[in-house]
């Protein structure tokens, strides 16, 4: 149940880096939210989203784009499951793709619509991935300054900061060659980790900046309605107003995400409680890298924790 002091914020993350495997004994296999919203998405994408949730072939054809379908899908699986036990936000807060169950969260747009966003921008970044190679990788243990000069040494290969997660904590985003070299250089010179991420695009750089106005295309039938929740605009650290929502979809994944300002904001304005609506805990470590007093949990982790 919902902690009776201080503010909770929702965490949306973005996508999942492995297929969500759930096996025989996995409590979310009887789960009704599970079944009827994995069921509507299969539907709707003509994908088999239940057998690919429950480990499937290895080898699969749209194996990225299952994935981010996957993650929106059990984000909202997760947030009817904490609506349901009492839990009330006071604000969403998105990483990256999250942005689209975050959404549906708040009403904004049905399941439905997030699901067909969701989708439709996959298949866009599935074809520039195919056309212009890229991708990205994670950094710790180097400042900003660092990391902002290995972008400066490696000036021919489009590299870009994707990913302000935290003070020593970033996710550079750029041409292939050049995400391998910036792996290489920031261990060269100390970094704690430095490790690829699952992506064949340059995620959150100018370099899919190029694709807005194809995403304007995919919103123009879509209808935002009023928000029941607010959701932390992570450029602004403002709530996204109503009608600024669209173009902020559109150039969302080629501009950075300032995840860092986000949580920071938050804990100045009295949020006590992070809850990351999500299979993983990738926003769950984030946050108590940020902040180690902060109450932070998974609800993924905390469904595991009950089995």
């Amino acid at each position: 149940m919902k902690a009776s002091k201080g503010k909770t914020a929702f965490c949306f993350p973005g996508q999942l880096q492995e297929k969500p495997m759930l096996k025989d004994h996995h409590p979310l296999r009887e789960d009704p939210y599970f079944k009827e919203l994995f069921t509507r998405a299969s539907n709707q994408t003509k994908f088999d989203l239940l057998n690919f949730s429950f480990g499937g072939e290895e080898k699969e054809e749209d194996f990225s784009l299952k994935l981010q379908i996957s993650t929106y899908i059990l984000s909202m699986v997760h947030f009817y499951r904490l609506r349901a036990a009492g839990w009330n936000p006071d604000i969403f807060a998105e990483h990256s793709m999250g942005v689209y169950s975050a959404l549906a969260a708040s009403e904004a747009i049905s399941f439905e619509e997030g699901l067909f966003i969701t989708e439709a921008i996959g298949r866009l970044l599935k074809r520039e991935g195919a056309i212009h190679r890229g991708g990205m990788a994670s950094i710790i243990g180097l400042p900003l300054e660092e990391i902002q000069k290995i972008c400066q040494d490696l000036n021919g290969f489009q590299l870009s900061i994707a990913n302000y997660n935290g003070s020593m904590h970033f996710v550079l985003s750029g041409e292939e060659e050049g995400v391998e070299k910036a792996i290489s250089l920031a261990l060269s010179r100390k970094a704690v980790s430095a490790t690829r991420l699952a992506f064949n695009t340059a995620l959150h750089s100018p370099l899919l900046y190029s694709l807005r106005e194809e995403i304007m295309e995919i919103l123009q039938d879509i209808k935002i309605q009023p928000l029941k929740v607010p959701i932390l605009n992570h450029w602004t650290i403002k709530p996204l107003r109503r009608e600024e929502i669209k173009d902020f979809l559109s150039q969302e994944i080629g501009r950075p995400v300032y995840w860092i300002r986000c949580v920071e904001k938050l804990l100045q304005e009295g949020f006590t409680h992070f809850i990351e609506v999500g299979h993983e805990a990738t926003l769950t470590k984030l946050m108590r890298w940020i902040d180690r007093e902060a109450e932070a949990f998974s609800a993924g982790d905390r469904l595991l924790e009950r089995m």
